[in-house]
Parts: structure tokens; sequence; C-alpha cells
């Protein structure tokens, strides 16, 4: 897979966290490798990874 097309996007409060491609690649993989141990859960590598934060009402 390149680069180009390794994806991660954190928001909080619907504001995106900038981040550099590094900590991206850090933070993506980690997750994916976590959900891949859930059963039923086949990464494939090409997966778009979000994750958003809100905060209590």
């Amino acid at each position: 897979m390149s680069e180009k097309n390794e994806k991660l996007i954190v928001k909080i409060d619907e504001k995106s966290l900038p981040m550099h491609l590094f900590v991206q690649r850090i933070i993506r993989k980690t997750v994916l490798a976590m959900l891949s141990t859930l059963k039923g859960v086949e990464i494939q590598g090409d997966e778009t990874v979000e994750i958003e934060v809100k905060r209590a009402a």
C-alpha cells in the first residue's frame, strides 16, 4: 500500500486534528491491529480509519 492511500482522520468536537503522516500511520496501524483481533473482522489494509470524540452534553 502506498503512503498516499493511508488515511486516518481524528475529530474532536467536529474539528479535525492535524497530524503528520508518521503519526497518522502509527495510530492507524495500531487501531487496525486491535480491530483485526475481533471475531468476524477482516482487515484488508486499504481501510480509512475515522475516530470522532464528542464531549458529553
